[in-house]
């Protein structure tokens, strides 16, 4: 078992904080709560939370196709949960129909609060504050240019082709790239040649460095795609394991950009 900063890895299982959080809290209320309304009130409080977290993002890209934007609601591999509105709604949905409480409410109530949070204690801070000032060849076209340093401070998308998450969030990679955002992919252990025809079919081939693998255990990086926020000075100001959601995406842009 290793505990890192993006995940707990269990063999080859990866489970991300937020997702572990998710989990235990669902397991705790399942196991505990056996009142009437417990499931119903489960389930207004994941819509809740989805929702809640997600639709600013989604409404927030006007370019994404509808299917695209109900897809990403319903991928729960991306995206955040807004647990506090969840768990209101939830409390709401438990109250409303008799107009009080179970008289069996506060014990699992607790116990599942209590492991929802436990994933924020055994999460370990990084040990590397700082995104490593390594040079990188980076892809101009169809040519590659002399290692240069990565532009900050902006996003650095660390990914690999045979990656099915990381395929499944290029395209709104792509669509901040040609929206002006410094939005940097950083490709892991691949040949140029690779890299280049899968970049074929997107306009924006000169955003793309090569040689993620020289940073990759030093950041301690669980698994693929891993996104870094680097602010203006190098440091790494937030990191997220997994594919991105809209809302996600915009808001480490905001960390790169403004946080100090």
């Amino acid at each position: 078992m290793n505990i890192a900063p993006d995940a707990l890895t269990i063999g080859p299982l990866v489970i991300g904080w937020s997702q572990l959080t998710l989990l235990l809290g669902l397991l705790a209320w399942s196991s505990l709560a056996r009142f009437r309304g417990a499931a119903k009130a489960a389930l207004v409080a994941l819509v809740t939370a989805r929702l809640w977290a997600s639709l600013p993002g989604v409404f927030g890209d006007l370019s994404q196709p509808l299917g695209a934007q109900v897809l990403e609601l319903l991928d729960v591999r991306r995206g955040s949960w807004a647990w506090g509105p969840g768990l209101a709604a939830g409390l709401v949905a438990l109250w409303w129909p008799r107009r009080q409480f179970p008289a069996r409410l506060p014990f699992p109530l607790l116990v599942t609060v209590l492991a929802g949070l436990l994933p924020l204690l055994l999460r370990p801070t990084p040990a590397v504050q700082t995104f490593p000032a390594v040079l990188f060849p980076r892809l101009m076209g169809n040519t590659i240019s002399r290692p240069v340093p990565l532009p900050r401070p902006g996003v650095v998308n660390v990914w690999a082709t045979w990656c099915p998450p990381c395929r499944a969030e290029m395209p709104l990679l792509m669509r901040a790239v040609q929206a002006g955002e410094p939005v940097v992919l950083l490709n892991v252990g691949e040949p140029a040649d690779r890299v280049q025809a899968f970049l074929r079919s997107y306009p924006a081939p000169n955003t793309t460095w090569l040689g993620g693998e020289a940073v990759t255990g030093r950041l301690r990086v669980s698994g693929f795609p891993t996104t870094f926020a680097v602010n203006a000075q190098g440091r790494i100001v937030a990191r997220h394991l997994g594919p991105l959601s809209s809302a996600q995406l915009q808001a480490l842009l905001r960390q790169a950009k403004e946080m100090p």
